[in-house]
C-alpha cells in the first residue's frame, strides 16, 4: 500500500535531483575547481568588504543594490569561494524547483520537463555566460513568486499567506531590475478587488523598491543615463528571422560572445519554434492546471514582456525608450531591453510542462504503449534545442587564482580614506593570470578603500558616456595627457593600482613628479601620490543612516517571512505523518 503523500515527497526529490544534476552541469567547471569566477559581470573575490557605497550613496547609479552589501555580508560568513558556488549554483536550483512545484498537479514527467527547461534554457544560459547572476536570482525567485502570489489572491489575506511572497520578491528585488519585474509578476498575478489583500501586496512591492528608490533619491549619483546605450544594449537577432524571432526562442541577448555557436543556426530555430508549440498547445493544460485566471494573467504578463523587450528593436521604439532614459531618473534599468523578456520567459517554460502533461495524458488513454518514448522526447527537447550551452557557461564561471600582489596591496590601502584609481582606464580587462575573457575590475570589491575606475562601457563600435562625476574628472586628466602626480592629488587621489603590462604606457609612473612606488609586484604596481590629500566625499550621516536602517528593517521583514514558510512547511510535514498508518512512516519517524 502507497501513502499519496510519500508518493508525492518521492516525486519532488526524484525532481529536485533531476534539477541539481543539470545544473552541475551547467556549472560544472565551478563545482569541480578550486578558486573564484572572474568574467565579465561574475566577479567574486576572496573578500569583500563592507562599504558604504554598496548602499547606492556614491556617485554612481545604484545598479547593484542591496546586491553588493548582502554579498559583503555573506562573504564575511562563508567566504567568496564558497559564496560564489552558492549564489550560482543555488539559482540554478532554484529556478528548477520552484518550477516544478508551480506545476504540481501535471504529471510528473512533465513536471521534470518543466524544471529542465526552467534551468536549461536561452534565456539563462546567455545571461550566465555575461556573468549576471544576480539577475537570474530574479527570474528563479519568480517561479516561487508566481505560486505564492497566486496562493495569496485565492485566500483571505494576512501574514502566513503573504509570507511567502514577501521572501520570494526579496530574492528577487536583490537587483533594482529584478525588484522591478518581481513587483510587476507579484502584482499581476496575485492582485485583486478586495482590499484587505491589496493594500498589502502594494506596499510590500513598493517597499521592494526602496533600497534602489532612496539612494536614486538622496544620493548624489547623476539620475540620466547615455541614450545611446538604447540600441546599444538592445536585443540582437542571433540567426536569419530578425531579432523578434530570437526574443521568442528565449535569446537575443545583446553580447553576441554570451550566445551559443548553435543559436545561430537550425537549432536556434527550432528553440523558437518550440516555444510557439508550447504556448499554443500548453493553453488548455495550464488553465487547467493553474485555473483560468492565473493562465490568463501570466498570459498579459508575458505578452507585455514580449512586447517590451522587442520595443527597442525597432526604430519607433528605440525613440521611446531613449526619451525614457534622457528625462527619467532611473530610466537607465530598462535600456537592456532583452532582459525584461523574464516574464515572458516564465510563461513559456510553464506551458512546455503544460503541453507536455496535456501530450501525456492523451496518449495514456490512446495508446500507452509510447508514454515512455514520448516522455524521454518531450523532456530531452529542451536540451536537445541547446546541446551546447555548456560551451558558453564553463567559460564564463570557470575560476582562477587571484595572484598575491592583490592581498598584499589590500594590507597597504586598506582602511586609508582616501581614493584609489585603477589604471589601465577600462572597466573591463581581460588579466594576464586569469581567464582569455573581459573581466569587471576586481579592486572594486577586494580592496576597502574608496575605488574609481573607468564606467564608460565600449559596446561594439560605440563608447558609452560614464554616470559618475568623479570618474569623468580623471578620465579628462587622461585625455588631456598632462595627468601627473599633483593633479591627481588635487582630486582626491592618494593611490594609483596599476596592471604590472601597462606600466611604462606613459600614464603616470613611479618615482616621478613626486609619485612614489609603494608596491611592486609581479602582476600590480602600487604608487603614491604627493599629499596633502582630502579624504575621499562621504554622504550627510544622515542619509546614510536613514537607507541603512530601511535596508535593515527590510532585511528583518524578508527573515522573518521565509522564518515563516520554513516553520509553516515543516508543521505541514508533521501533520501529514501524523496522519500516515505507522507502518507507512518513514523508518526515522516509526516506533521502535
Amino acid at each position: 500500500m502507497n501513502s499519496p503523500a510519500l508518493g508525492s515527497l518521492r516525486v519532488r526529490m526524484a525532481l529536485d535531483l533531476w534539477v541539481v544534476a543539470l545544473s552541475v552541469v551547467l556549472v560544472w567547471p565551478l563545482v569541480t575547481s578550486s578558486g573564484y569566477p572572474l568574467a565579465k559581470d561574475l566577479v567574486f573575490t576572496p573578500r569583500q568588504p563592507l562599504r558604504v557605497e554598496w548602499l547606492g550613496l556614491g556617485d554612481a547609479p545604484a545598479r547593484a543594490v542591496p546586491l553588493d552589501a548582502l554579498v559583503s555580508l555573506a562573504d564575511g560568513v562563508v567566504g567568496g569561494a564558497a559564496l560564489s558556488r552558492i549564489a550560482v549554483l543555488g539559482l540554478l536550483v532554484l529556478a528548477g524547483a520552484a518550477a516544478h512545484r508551480v506545476l504540481g498537479l501535471a504529471h510528473p514527467v512533465a513536471r521534470m520537463a518543466v524544471a529542465g527547461f526552467a534551468v536549461w534554457n536561452p534565456f539563462v544560459v546567455e545571461r550566465l555566460a555575461l556573468g549576471q547572476w544576480a539577475l537570474l536570482w530574479g527570474y528563479a525567485a519568480s517561479f516561487a513568486l508566481v505560486g505564492a502570489a497566486m496562493r495569496y489572491r485565492r485566500g483571505d489575506g494576512g501574514w502566513r499567506p503573504l509570507a511567502p511572497v514577501i521572501a520570494a520578491l526579496a530574492l528577487a528585488a536583490v537587483t533594482p531590475s529584478g525588484a522591478l519585474l518581481g513587483a510587476g509578476i507579484a502584482l499581476v498575478v496575485g492582485l485583486d478587488r478586495r482590499r484587505r489583500t491589496a493594500v498589502p501586496l502594494l506596499l510590500v512591492c513598493v517597499g521592494a523598491q526602496l533600497p534602489w528608490l532612496l539612494p536614486t533619491i538622496l544620493g548624489d549619483a547623476g539620475l540620466l543615463s547615455d541614450p545611446r546605450g538604447v540600441a546599444a544594449f538592445s536585443a540582437r537577432a542571433e540567426r536569419p528571422g530578425g531579432a523578434v524571432w530570437s526574443l521568442l526562442g528565449l535569446g537575443g541577448i545583446w553580447d553576441a560572445s554570451s550566445a551559443p555557436p548553435s543559436r545561430a543556426g537550425a537549432f536556434g530555430h527550432a528553440s523558437s519554434v518550440l516555444v510557439v508549440l508550447g504556448l499554443a498547445l500548453g493553453w488548455p493544460s495550464l488553465g487547467r492546471l493553474l485555473g483560468g485566471g492565473t493562465r490568463r494573467r501570466l498570459a498579459v504578463l508575458g505578452a507585455g514582456s514580449l512586447l517590451a523587450a522587442a520595443l527597442t528593436t525597432f526604430s519607433a521604439g528605440q525613440a521611446v525608450v531613449r526619451l525614457l532614459v534622457e528625462s527619467v531618473p532611473g530610466g537607465g534599468l530598462v535600456r537592456d531591453g532583452q532582459k525584461l523578456l523574464l516574464p515572458f520567459v516564465l510563461l513559456a517554460v510553464l506551458s512546455l510542462g503544460a503541453m507536455t502533461d496535456r501530450f501525456l495524458l492523451s496518449a495514456s488513454s490512446r495508446a500507452a504503449a509510447v508514454v515512455p518514448t514520448l516522455a524521454v522526447v518531450l523532456v530531452a527537447l529542451p536540451i536537445v534545442a541547446l546541446p551546447d550551452a555548456p560551451t558558453s557557461t564553463w567559460r564564463t564561471v570557470r575560476p582562477i587564482s587571484y595572484p598575491a600582489d592583490l592581498g598584499a596591496i589590500a594590507d597597504i590601502v586598506d582602511g586609508t580614506a582616501q581614493t584609489l584609481i585603477s589604471l589601465p582606464w577600462e572597466p573591463y580587462r581581460v588579466y594576464r593570470w586569469g581567464r582569455p575573457v573581459p573581466a569587471f575590475d576586481p579592486a572594486s570589491r577586494w580592496l576597502d578603500v574608496d575605488v574609481i575606475g573607468s564606467d564608460r562601457l565600449r559596446v561594439g563600435s560605440v563608447t558609452l558616456e560614464g554616470e559618475s562625476a568623479r570618474s569623468e574628472a580623471v578620465a579628462d586628466a587622461l585625455a588631456s595627457g598632462h595627468l601627473t602626480g599633483r593633479r591627481l592629488a588635487e582630486i582626491g587621489v592618494r593611490w594609483i593600482l596599476v596592471q604590472r603590462d601597462r606600466v611604462g604606457s606613459g600614464v603616470v609612473e613611479g618615482d616621478r613628479d613626486g609619485v612614489v612606488t609603494r608596491f611592486a609586484g609581479p602582476e600590480f604596481v602600487l604608487l603614491e601620490t604627493p599629499g596633502p590629500w582630502s579624504p575621499s566625499p562621504a554622504p550627510p550621516p544622515w542619509t546614510t543612516a536613514l537607507v541603512a536602517g530601511v535596508d535593515i528593517l527590510l532585511l528583518l521583514v524578508a527573515a522573518a517571512a521565509l522564518g515563516t514558510v520554513v516553520t509553516g512547511r515543516a508543521r505541514s510535514r508533521i501533520d501529514r505523518s501524523r496522519a500516515l498508518p505507522a507502518g507507512m512512516l518513514p523508518r526515522t519517524q516509526r516506533g521502535s
